[in-house]
């Protein structure tokens, strides 16, 4: 065998099936260490999702306990955190802190503080409701909402001249001014457009019917030629096909004031259509899919700027109510805000004074 002998031979091939064998058996106790550090990391993300989805249920309902035992008895929960505070600082005793009076002193503070201002946060929340509710209070007082009257119109068109009414409420002042609105809808068809202009007017009435107040406005269809209706028409094909639009007109018209008197109140509204003199009795009526009335009573000039500006001299109400508050309280309680730390600052001095007259006695 070309000068090498058998035995050396089996010697050679046992080694490397050993050598073998020891790769495999690392190769495997690798493999496994690998899996079992997979699994135990999957393991370990797994239950941190469940503890923090546990968290996430939980912390709600912690947090309305909290707040209601607050509001039930603030006192008594803020000596149940001091506690706790307490508590976890005895904690960080035990676990090796007991000789270290500097890192003990320093969580001490930093607890206190945290307390403290929460507590100062809690107070400052408490002078800022307290100013929104006084400030809501003072404008429920100085502002006063118009009256707004709005009632949909039904006219009898039995009558030469459609007419319809709308009882009223007199709960207007004196001499205040009642501003009129009347809004129709009007379709569009061939008999509106050639119609031309219609008057509508307006009649405040007594109980007895004595027309106090009346008021005039004439008005139409507004005009557009055939082919800018026949393009408007083709835009909207699809909504007016489908019934999300359709092809009517609303006319608004905003009529003189009337301004109540002291000797005889307002009971009704007589809203009429009146044709154009060219009609006879009975034509020239426009087609009305339905109309409304709108009644708005218009508040003195200092009471109009109290109501249009209200939402912001609530905001300036406020900020002046919280920043009164504030001063009133740094004044007469200022405990409430800043700790008293008089006496604390003033013993390490009394300690160094008696030290240096102990050392001077020496």
């Amino acid at each position: 065998m070309n000068g090498v002998k058998p035995e050396n031979l089996k010697e050679t091939t046992s080694t490397d099936h050993h050598q073998g064998d020891d790769f495999l058996r690392e190769a495997t106790s690798t493999d496994r260490s690998l899996l079992s550090s997979l699994a135990t990391l999957v393991i370990k993300s797994i239950e941190f999702q469940v503890s923090l989805m546990l968290s996430f249920v939980k912390f709600p309902p912690w947090l309305i306990h909290i707040c209601l035992s607050f509001v039930m008895d603030p006192y008594r929960t803020m000596r149940r955190g001091r506690r706790y505070l307490i508590s976890k600082v005895v904690e960080l005793c035990e676990l090796g802190l007991n000789d270290d009076k500097l890192v003990l002193e320093t969580v001490r503070r930093l607890a206190l503080g945290l307390l403290w201002a929460v507590h100062v946060v809690i107070v400052l929340f408490a002078m800022l409701v307290s100013a929104f509710m006084i400030s809501g209070f003072v404008l429920t007082l100085l502002a006063h909402e118009p009256l707004v009257v709005k009632e949909s119109l039904s006219f009898d068109y039995t009558k030469n001249n459609p007419e319809a009414y709308v009882p009223i409420t007199p709960v207007n002042s004196p001499n205040q001014r009642t501003e009129v609105s009347v809004s129709m809808t009007l379709p569009e068809s061939e008999y509106n457009r050639n119609l031309g202009l219609f008057q509508v007017r307006v009649e405040f009435l007594s109980e007895n019917g004595q027309v106090l107040a009346t008021s005039r406005r004439p008005c139409m269809l507004r005009f557009r030629t055939e082919p800018i209706r026949l393009v408007r028409t083709f835009l909207k094909i699809a909504p007016l096909v489908s019934g999300y639009v359709s092809e009517t007109q609303t006319l608004k018209l905003k009529l003189k004031g009337f301004a109540e008197k002291d000797v005889v109140s307002t009971a009704c509204v007589k809203v009429m259509i009146e044709q154009r003199a060219e009609f006879r009795g009975g034509a020239g009526v426009p087609e009305i899919y339905e109309a409304s009335l709108l009644l708005e009573s218009e508040l003195p000039f200092l009471e109009r700027i109290i109501w249009k500006w209200r939402r912001t001299l609530f905001v300036w109400i406020s900020m002046c109510l919280f920043i009164t508050e504030l001063l009133f309280v740094l004044v007469f309680f200022r405990f409430l805000i800043i700790p008293r730390t008089g006496q604390r600052t003033q013993q390490p001095f009394i300690n160094d004074t008696s030290n240096l007259d102990g050392s001077g006695g020496k």
